[in-house]
């Protein structure tokens, strides 16, 4: 495919052939066709390649070797959200993602050269920090990403010069910081961004950046062992979930063969949208799911319906894609579901879609909901601290809080006083 198949009009079809880039659009053309990406996907995403060519040649760049990927991050995050010159057709559905295809087509065919300086004053800090959880520390990508995540702002308050700044941070300062970033949020929220900036502030005293410990300077966050109850699904819910989902589309296989998985082995969401073709052990008549935070791998039984399910969707409601992951997007083009949110988005619309209340993590309710019913029925801690996947059975003990049937064995009468 080319850009005389998607555009008729001799005038755009000049604009788009304009330097810089203009020699790359045809090759950019048939790069997203091989992605599957639809007619009307590929034309919007041209369209936003012309503006971000435009915006090239405005800014002096007369060839590829001119460009650098900090053109392409301040396109993105300075010009597209104010943007008024794209046709109406594509201002409307104006997305930072459509330049990026376009970005990564320039990346994989070697053509954006990475940014001279660092892009921000920080990054060269920053990366040291990252460097250092991955080689020293061992730590997993996703908690790596969490602890980019909740750091970034925290340096960005630093200035031009970050290394400097922090040499000079009193523990007053590191307060009024804390208390900026977390006044907003809730505990759990808290817990998590004080414990990445207690761990920087330990690299940045071992490497020489801070000449004294601030971690004291956090406020402490009381937290007390077994205070939470776990919020899970009843039974009756989630058959009443799993009952209102429309199988006559893909998107309702999907959706119901994720969701039955949830139900059945109460697996975490990382461990779902992390099943690969290869771990249905059809002939075995078994399921293999990867060990995620820190847990143990699981190697279950695959019951007759959960079977029936997942087949039903690899036949009829699966998309056709060079990806080992089973569950993939709708939408072209077909990408495996990468993330909790997305899980939890896609189970908490199904609830809502059920009338069933749900709580703020829609994708774990089934896993409290399946420890909850299992202690019910009389399961040892042990046995349920290994069908979770737990390696402390420490952990599993929360659910004896929702075992009210045992706590009533247990609980003293109340004396009665005479007047």
């Amino acid at each position: 495919m080319v850009l005389k198949d998607l555009f008729r009009r001799a005038t755009d079809l000049a604009q788009f052939r304009m330097p810089p880039l203009g020699h790359e659009m045809d090759r950019f053309c048939d790069w997203l066709r091989c992605k599957g990406f639809s007619r009307h996907g590929i034309r919007r995403r041209l369209w936003h390649a012309l503006h971000f060519n435009q915006y090239l040649r405005r800014r002096g760049v007369k060839d590829c070797q001119d460009m650098e990927t900090s053109l392409a991050d301040r396109f993105i995050k300075e010009h597209l959200p104010h943007c008024r010159e794209l046709r109406y057709t594509a201002r409307h559905f104006c997305k930072a993602g459509y330049v990026r295809s376009f970005i990564d087509y320039l990346e994989e065919r070697g053509l954006l050269a990475p940014s001279s300086q660092p892009s921000t004053p920080y990054q060269e800090l920053l990366q040291k920090f990252l460097d250092y959880l991955t080689r020293e520390c061992n730590l997993a990508e996703t908690t790596i990403k969490r602890h980019q995540k909740h750091l970034t702002p925290f340096l960005e308050d630093l200035g031009d010069v970050p290394t400097e700044r922090l040499r000079k941070l009193t523990p007053t300062q590191v307060l009024a910081l804390s208390t900026k970033h977390t006044q907003h949020t809730g505990q759990t929220m808290r817990q998590e961004m004080q414990g990445t900036w207690k761990v920087f502030f330990r690299f940045c005293l071992q490497k020489g950046y801070l000449e004294r410990n601030m971690e004291q300077a956090f406020p402490k966050i009381r937290t007390y062992r077994l205070s939470d109850v776990p919020r899970g699904i009843s039974e009756e819910d989630a058959l009443k979930t799993l009952e209102s989902i429309d199988r006559t589309k893909p998107l309702g296989l999907r959706d119901f063969a994720i969701i039955q998985l949830f139900h059945t082995y109460g697996v975490r969401a990382g461990q779902l949208y992390s099943l690969k073709l290869e771990d249905i052990l059809w002939r075995k008549n078994k399921i293999y799911f990867i060990g995620h935070k820190g847990g143990k791998e699981r190697i279950e039984p695959l019951f007759d319906e959960v079977g029936e399910s997942l087949l039903e969707y690899l036949l009829r409601g699966r998309p056709q894609a060079p990806h080992s992951e089973v569950f993939l997007t709708t939408r072209r083009p077909f990408q495996p579901l990468s993330s909790h949110g997305t899980i939890s988005d896609i189970v908490g619309k199904r609830m809502d879609q059920a009338g069933v209340s749900r709580s703020k993590v829609s994708s774990h309710a089934f896993r409290h909901g399946l420890a909850t019913r299992l202690l019910q029925q009389g399961q040892t801690i042990k046995t349920i601290a290994d069908l979770l996947g737990h390696r402390n059975i420490n952990t599993t003990f929360i659910y004896t809080k929702v075992d009210v049937k045992t706590l009533r064995q247990v609980s003293l009468e109340w004396p009665e006083v005479s007047p």
